[in-house]
């Protein structure tokens, strides 16, 4: 092969080569569900990318934001309306405002998701869970307060940071871990409360059980009295009815059907007409 040939090859095989590393510097791959904004180190913040494959220049770079819902875990240790301190599992729902992503980017700087996971919501997820708890005895976020508190500290913590471009849809508390004696005398208290309620479940239960008996017999009553009162009317119309005419009739009937009964001493005698 001539020395032409082997220049010619190599040059191709560098051009390929640079090609390579170029769509590594130059394309910028963006997943489904995020953006990402682009900046140098020099200039700042400078676009806004979609989901799919990028052109960026040599020196930029590129931070991404969920654009999705994204589901946090996490845990907050709060002190409670009663002084107690209790450490909760805490999930929190959260995405960005595509349209706010710079503000977030110029706020927040080159900061990856995580970090911002970790430090910014973390810290707006600890205040707004903080004053929410506070108003509420440890046996209430034991029990059955904590939906309530759950959807105070989604209000407050989203009015946070709504302003920045996040957008927080749910913050749900779990079951709060306590110490053995608070959880002892939680569970004494949540079994009394609930042998109280089996109590008024049973006197309500008696109760309309009563008024069942009540209605049965005050029906049976009434029927009683109704059919009293139609005897009583059908009685009077009866007697009202019954006239000397009638009377007459009614004998003259009974005595062309059985005779004429006359009665001589003891023994009655029946004269046929």
């Amino acid at each position: 092969m001539s020395m032409k040939g082997i220049l010619g090859i190599v040059g191709t095989g560098f051009v390929v080569v640079m090609l390579l590393i170029g769509s590594f510097i130059f394309i910028e791959r963006v997943p489904e569900g995020q953006v990402a904004v682009v900046y140098s180190p020099s200039g700042g913040a400078k676009e806004v990318l979609s989901p799919g494959w990028n052109m960026i220049g040599l020196f930029e770079k590129t931070t991404k934001y969920p654009t999705r819902i994204t589901i946090i875990k996490d845990k907050v240790t709060v002190t409670t309306k009663d002084g107690k301190s209790v450490e909760m599992p805490v999930s929190f729902e959260y995405k960005v405002s595509s349209d706010k992503v710079i503000n977030i980017f110029k706020e927040l700087g080159s900061q990856d998701v995580k970090q911002i996971q970790e430090g910014y919501m973390y810290q707006k997820l600890f205040r707004a869970s903080r004053e929410v708890v506070s108003g509420y005895t440890v046996l209430d976020i034991y029990g059955t307060k904590t939906t309530e508190a759950s959807a105070m500290i989604t209000e407050k913590m989203a009015k946070d940071v709504e302003g920045l471009g996040f957008i927080v849809t749910n913050v749900t508390l779990g079951t709060p871990k306590l110490d053995e004696n608070t959880e002892k005398a939680i569970n004494a208290r949540v079994q009394a409360a609930q042998e109280l309620e089996l109590k008024k479940q049973e006197l309500e239960n008696e109760r309309i059980e009563a008024e069942k008996k009540k209605v049965i017999a005050e029906g049976e009553a009434q029927k009683i009295i109704i059919a009293a009162q139609a005897e009583a009317d059908a009685n009077e119309l009866l007697s009202e009815s019954i006239t000397p005419e009638i009377l007459k009739l009614e004998e003259v009937k009974a005595r062309q059907k059985h005779g004429w009964i006359t009665i001589t001493g003891a023994t009655p005698l029946v004269e046929s007409k």
